[in-house]
């Protein structure tokens, strides 16, 4: 069976949704966050990400600041995770990247926070599903050049960091943090930065 333009780009947009739904499972939960994370399930069929969103439901504020609050025992920020790399550099990279491809998520965490990171990759599936649709295969390639890259080199990053300092907090978090290095893993053996 040949795949279509169609079909391609509807498996991308369907990998934007797990991808949401992956970043939205790391924000802080707030009013609509349960709506959106029963929502997002439905349409990004994951099974991993479906099981953490029904786990999710039991998911707080309060449990959330314990965990990654400033006082918490995981960082969320990329910064926690660079080594010796100048923390200023990797924000400005973060920075520059986001303006490049007109990223500018509704948040209230800072840019190298992993919730924003994974919404980046999300962004970008969107972004190469919209290009294919248009026939446009050199924005197209960028948009999945950036995107592999950006998940590699940024997203495991923080998503190995995260997942070591984990403990026994919920499960649903450890599991979506091992998505993320499974995926990121993938994309190093198919080819990808």
């Amino acid at each position: 069976m040949k795949w279509t333009a169609v079909d391609h780009a509807q498996k991308l947009v369907t990998q934007a949704a797990a991808w949401r739904l992956a970043s939205l499972l790391l924000e802080r939960p707030q009013r609509e966050w349960h709506r959106e994370i029963a929502q997002l399930s439905l349409e990004a069929s994951d099974a991993t990400l479906t099981v953490c969103a029904h786990e999710a439901r039991q998911a707080t504020e309060e449990l959330y600041h314990h965990l990654f609050g400033p006082g918490g025992t995981v960082s969320p920020r990329e910064v926690s995770y660079c080594g010796f790399e100048d923390p200023g550099r990797l924000m400005s990279q973060l920075a520059t990247v986001y303006q490049a491809f007109s990223y500018q998520p509704r948040r209230e965490e800072p840019i190298d926070h992993i919730s924003v990171e994974v919404g980046f990759v999300g962004y970008l599936f969107l972004k190469e599903a919209y290009a294919r649709q248009q026939g446009n295969s050199e924005g197209a390639v960028i948009s999945e050049d950036v995107r592999e890259r950006f998940r590699n080199e940024h997203v495991a990053r923080c998503a190995a960091g995260m997942h070591k300092r984990m403990g026994d907090s919920p499960a649903y978090f450890a599991r979506v943090l091992l998505w993320l290095l499974d995926t990121a893993d993938l994309a190093a053996n198919e080819g990808g930065y």
